[in-house]
């Protein structure tokens, strides 16, 4: 039988100090080992290690008497698990080569750390990292199979329907999602309403206002040139009665025109003259123009206290609305755009929310319809796994067992990405007694026998397994089918066993030995790997009897060779 080595398997532990382990460094194979030793040596001991290497709680007691610490490194292989090396280098946790050391340090007064990778990780870490690397089946361990979506994961794993899984997955978080976005809007009506309210408000209040670009500037410069006519009106005519007065002082018109006259005799003797001439000339033409112009301008001034208060009146209203919305004049016009946008928003949002409903209805549907058609190949995988597993267990000395995975559809309201099927692993182990959960009813040897008989069948979960006796109550011909679905496993998995069985133990790859050496002030525990002359050896124990004698012996060697073939 070939062994699978592309493992994420558990290659090496080391434990110093731990109950009455002061040290042991023990490197591991995949394949099957088994684990044996005489009862009270301490077989459980590096079960109990890896627990709380993996996040169990730590107590004070599992330190060694007479140590102030007890330490617990568990270094496994990575391969294939793409998912996990991913988390590592997220969580800047990756180790080197591939490998993941996962360590616990316990001090007498109960206290612990955790690491993994030798950096600091909090057990709740530790746990969700040893529930993808180790699988522990025992009388007190925390076994995947008592999960409660275990039911739901073994039949979808079974069931080879992943497409099914998918569309269900995919649909419900639509539908989800829809969900969402109806209830936010639903939950905003009431403010929604207020606010478009207030928005029709403030709209029409600028619709009524009608500013048009560039308004403002235009209207400020008219007000000023209006509330100050008469003053402009003033200088106006005084600066004309400058450049036209009368009196016996002559204006400045008659001024510059006496000043020509002085100098047009003296041109032609006096050159020099001409420049200055020629300058008074040029300002009694201009003089004449501005006079002109100042003439045209009095007599179509015109003071107008009508259009004066229009301008003011105009000028007002929009002050006042720019202070009410706490702008400047000329950014009302923007703020008139941007408050009708979200008026028009918001009042489209009851149509989103009718439109919304709809798609929320159908994709209730399409989920539904995804989710019927999943729990109809749920059923029948269902019955498939339930035949398969009762001929398994039958071998396992569970004959009277039965067993059921009901699958029962729930509303609407309870499903989930994976369905709306409420899904348990019902058994009963006795005629006469009622189908129950597994869990209130499944001694520890009970569930490791079915979960054994599940990972032959399915082959799901992490590539390490753990079976801490799990051939309790069983003997002879049972006992070596158990070992030969081990050791089949084993061909695909990681497995280590506990046992107390030889047929089990005989079919091993690796061979495990607990021995407990007592002095006279300590007892401390030791676990080595058997050769083939001490397997004989072990196993000749295991079958009895004060004395190992060479028939025993003889008989170990055939047990060995039988189940090695």
């Amino acid at each position: 039988m070939s062994i699978q080595v592309n493992l994420t398997m558990l290659a090496h532990i080391s434990i110093k100090d731990f109950t009455i382990v002061d040290t042991l460094e023990l490197d591991l194979k995949s394949g099957f080992s088994a684990v044996t030793g005489e009862t009270g040596a301490g077989k459980s001991i590096m079960l109990d290690a890896l627990s709380l290497a993996t996040g169990s709680k730590a107590e004070g007691t599992h330190v060694r008497p007479g140590a102030s610490k007890a330490e617990i490194y568990a270094c496994f292989e990575l391969r294939n698990k793409p998912r996990l090396q991913t988390w590592l280098a997220d969580n800047d946790m990756a180790g080197d080569n591939d490998q993941l050391i996962l360590s616990r340090i316990i001090t007498n007064e109960g206290r612990s750390r955790g690491y993994i990778n030798g950096r600091p990780a909090p057990l709740q870490q530790l746990k969700e990292l040893g529930q993808q690397l180790l699988d522990i089946h025992g009388q007190h361990a925390h076994q995947m199979l008592l999960h409660k979506d275990a039911p739901r994961q073994l039949l979808d794993n079974y069931g080879h329907y992943s497409d099914l899984l998918l569309d269900v997955k995919t649909s419900y978080q639509h539908w989800q999602d829809l969900k969402q976005r109806v209830d936010q809007l639903q939950n905003q009506s009431d403010e929604s309403l207020a606010r478009i309210q207030l928005l029709e408000y403030q709209v029409q209040e600028l619709d009524v206002l009608d500013l048009q670009p560039g308004e403002v500037e235009s209207l400020e410069v008219e007000q000023k040139r209006l509330a100050n006519a008469e003053t402009h009106l003033l200088s106006a005519q005084q600066a004309l009665h400058l450049c036209q007065n009368d009196d016996d002082h002559g204006d400045a018109y008659q001024a510059v025109q006496q000043a020509l006259q002085k100098l047009d005799p003296l041109i032609d003797s006096s050159p020099a003259l001409a420049s200055a001439h020629e300058l008074l000339n040029q300002a009694y033409l201009v003089m004449g123009e501005a006079t002109h112009e100042l003439s045209n301008y009095i007599d179509n001034f015109e003071i107008n206290p009508e259009q004066l208060l229009h301008v003011e009146e105009r000028l007002n209203a929009i002050y006042e609305l720019a202070r009410k919305h706490k702008v400047r004049p000329e950014e009302l016009s923007q703020l008139h755009m941007s408050l009708a946008e979200d008026l028009a928003q918001l009042k489209g949002q009851d149509q989103s929310l009718d439109e919304l409903i709809i798609a929320l209805e159908q994709a209730e549907q399409v989920f539904s319809g995804h989710s019927n058609n999943l729990s109809c190949a749920r059923k029948k995988t269902a019955e498939k796994l339930r035949s398969e597993l009762l001929k398994l267990l039958k071998q396992l000395s569970l004959d009277k067992a039965q067993i059921q995975f009901e699958v029962d559809p729930q509303p609407m309201h309870k499903a989930s990405k994976h369905g709306a099927d409420h899904i348990q692993l019902l058994v009963s182990f006795n005629p006469g007694q009622s189908m129950q959960p597994l869990q209130k009813v499944a001694s520890g040897g009970e569930l490791s026998r079915i979960s054994l008989a599940l990972q032959i069948l399915i082959q799901q979960g992490p590539d390490t397994l753990i079976f801490d006796e799990i051939d309790v109550g069983v003997g002879g011909a049972t006992a070596e089918r158990m070992g030969r679905l081990l050791k089949q496993l084993g061909s695909t998995k990681q497995v280590i066993s506990v046992t107390h069985q030889p047929q089990v133990a005989a079919l091993a790859h690796q061979h495990l030995l607990v021995n407990k050496l007592s002095g006279k002030q300590q007892t401390r525990t030791q676990i080595r790997i058997l050769d083939s002359a001490q397997r004989q050896q072990e196993l000749a124990r295991m079958m009895g009897g004060l004395e190992i004698s060479d028939l025993t012996l003889a008989h170990a060697k055939d047990m060995l060779m039988a189940a090695q073939a």
